[in-house]
């Protein structure tokens, strides 16, 4: 039985103040809406599950808004109790904020069952669409951006990590897709979130940035794996220019090899499967054969070639941008990282 306490009040808040309020944070959606994509860090506690709110939506559409409201309320009132329950393990002291999809019915009926209870609610303006705007708003700031560049195994994602200890703002958009981008990017990775998510982890890094200073960001294509960059930040990366990293192919080689020579056969072999079309059944065929053998140096060589006309095509295509080489004889992050902090900051500083 549900134990009413004093009603508490229920305050709608802008997304601005809601993201800023720091409370623990209920999605009140569905389960399957809250897996395909959230507020990182909320909490799901579905007023209807996916069955449910299917069941409403058809009711709805068939019977009219009433009669889906009247099956809301059956379907709802039973699970009260639990809902309660669990809303008590994430707030202790009774102070929650909430949204559903677009600020309206859920929201409203969650916020009246938790006050009623005794929780002070805030409640999201406009839902989970509200913040999608908002977000997408905020990353189309980000217009100081520095690219690094270079071809495969040339340590690029390696260089941002140590610019990133070094105090500088580094988007590693590959680390939030979960994917190097390469067909052997998703080795060592979990599975990838969806486009919504991935650009949604973008924000909550880009929110702790200033848009004044600058932002340094690998050169990536548009889709890294199976998700997108979002429009108002890909325009912006395609405007910048930055430094292109040259490193010695020997050097190349033997930085990949110690990547990714790690994985198991079976996943290499996999992965230049994914590549047939490109490089042609025989080719395809040889490079499995030498990769079930360990034989993965030629391989790394022949993939290297592949590669380097994919990113100099790639390169060419952006004549707006433009790269300062910077040649290397090892792949040494940090000494890189540092190198390149230090000619920026100068180049930053003649420019003012």
């Amino acid at each position: 039985m549900v134990i009413q306490h004093c009603r508490r009040m229920i305050k709608p808040l802008t997304v601005t103040d809601f993201i800023a309020l720091g409370q623990p944070v209920l999605d009140v959606r569905s389960p399957g809406e809250y897996s395909e994509s959230h507020i990182p860090g909320s909490f799901n506690l579905p007023l209807l599950d996916d069955a449910d709110r299917a069941k409403v939506g058809k009711t709805y559409k068939d019977l009219g808004q009433e009669a889906a409201i009247a099956l809301g309320y059956q379907l709802v009132n039973p699970l009260r109790e639990a809902m309660l329950s669990k809303a008590n393990t994430f707030s202790q002291d009774k102070t929650i904020s909430l949204y559903c999809a677009r600020g309206g019915l859920r929201s409203a009926k969650m916020a009246a069952f938790l006050s009623e209870n005794g929780f002070q609610v805030y409640v999201l303006k406009g839902g989970y669409k509200s913040y999608r705007r908002h977000i997408l708003a905020e990353i189309s700031q980000f217009t100081n951006i520095v690219i690094v560049a270079g071809h495969t195994g040339c340590g690029k994602t390696e260089v941002l990590q140590e610019m990133e200890k070094l105090g500088a703002q580094v988007l590693d958009l590959e680390s939030l897709a979960h994917h190097k981008g390469s067909a052997f990017g998703g080795l060592g990775h979990p599975e990838q979130p969806s486009t919504s998510q991935f650009q949604n982890r973008i924000f909550e890094v880009l929110r702790r940035f200033s848009p004044a200073l600058p932002l340094w960001v690998e050169n990536e294509s548009v889709k890294i794996g199976r998700v997108c960059i979002p429009e108002e930040l890909w325009e912006n990366m395609c405007n910048a220019g930055g430094y292109e990293l040259v490193l010695p192919v020997d050097e190349r080689v033997k930085f990949i090899l110690e990547g990714y020579g790690k994985f198991d056969t079976e996943s290499l072999v996999m992965c230049i499967r994914n590549l047939a079309r490109r490089l042609g059944d025989e080719d395809m065929r040889r490079l499995c054969q030498m990769t079930a053998e360990r034989d993965l140096e030629p391989v790394v060589r022949r993939l290297i070639a592949y590669y380097d006309k994919s990113y100099d095509h790639h390169v060419s295509g952006r004549d707006c941008q433009i790269f300062v080489k910077m040649p290397f004889e090892k792949v040494k992050p940090l000494e890189i990282a540092a190198f390149l902090l230090s000619c920026h900051s100068g180049k930053s500083t003649n420019n003012q």
